[in-house]
């Protein structure tokens, strides 16, 4: 099992492939750990090992550059391969699928680094992102020109050198897990403030996050929930995800629109994340969920 790395998101790894490891052994698995402090992997890490389990969130772990070592060496690996993976990291090129195959997403435009000119085909309040960043890093939510610089000084650095600015969406929160191909029930997310934020996910510092799985009918109607999976499931296939992936949605609370946001091909992965949360409401508890996966690898 691969864990760490040098992301922004290196604690959630951490935190994430505690929980897979202490699954797979459970599950009878002898589990090697390497934490990946350099985007390196070596020979001498795979001796004597029948597939990897990377557990490496954003950077070297989700960019496809992992997979793509891995495959030069014949290695088999949980997760989409390398082509993939650099789709779906990159939310720019991810927005781009959506279009193409007709799957709804919030307008959008693209500006390069340094350009602080505000897109005129969009208005005020608008979402700035950094496009291959994940755990809500790089985002800011802009309400008031006066606001529009510090957001592009907080999406910038990006490896694409781009910025992501979309509209913003006033909505429920939703995220829609896949494993193996077959669409597992909505996840609900009710964050205590504006958006689903590194706070809302991790530290509770401004309070806690309430997670409803599957949503209560009543506030988003079953046909709702029908028309989300099967959405989400054309975005798995689109970007040639595989085996996992978790796709996030907003949908608006006036019209039931929904508008798709991105992917998450390695997603975080301790027993109370949103992945396994939607995994368990299915009837797979997370020792299952950890195996299965390991299995898919194994017989590639």
């Amino acid at each position: 099992m691969l864990k760490g790395g040098n992301s922004h998101e290196r604690p959630v790894s951490l935190e994430s492939a505690e929980g897979v490891s202490r699954a797979l052994n459970d599950a009878g698995y002898n589990v090697k750990e390497y934490d990946i402090v350099e985007p390196l992997i070596t020979q001498k890490m795979l001796e004597n090992v029948d597939l990897v389990f990377p557990v490496l969130h954003g950077g070297f772990g989700e960019n496809g550059k992992l997979q793509e070592a891995l495959e030069s060496m014949n290695i088999n690996f949980v997760g989409s391969d390398s082509k993939a993976s650099g789709i779906i990291i990159d939310k720019i090129k991810t927005k781009k699928i959506f279009v193409e195959n007709q799957i709804p997403t919030a307008r959008y435009a693209i500006l390069k680094d340094g350009d602080k000119t505000f897109p005129s085909e969009l208005k005020l309040p608008v979402v700035v992102k950094a496009p291959n960043e994940g755990s809500t890093f790089g985002i800011s939510i802009v309400k008031e020109m006066s606001q529009w610089e510090t957001a592009l000084q907080n999406g910038s650095g990006d490896v694409s050198g781009l910025i992501l600015v979309e509209e913003f969406i006033e909505g429920y929160e939703l995220t829609v897990g896949i494993l193996d191909g077959k669409v597992l029930p909505i996840v609900h997310i009710i964050p205590p403030c504006d958006f689903y934020d590194f706070d809302a996910k991790y530290t509770h510092q401004n309070g806690e996050t309430v997670y409803n799985c599957p949503p209560e009918p009543e506030i988003i109607p079953e046909a709702a929930q029908k028309e989300i999976q099967t959405f989400a499931l054309r975005a798995y296939k689109a970007t040639g995800a595989r085996d996992m992936a978790r796709v996030d949605v907003l949908l608006c609370k006036n019209t039931m629109q929904p508008y798709f946001l991105e992917l998450n091909s390695i997603p975080g992965f301790t027993s109370s994340s949103l992945l396994p949360k939607a995994a368990n409401a299915a009837g797979i508890p997370y020792i299952q969920l950890c195996g299965t996966l390991a299995q898919l690898a194994a017989r590639r």
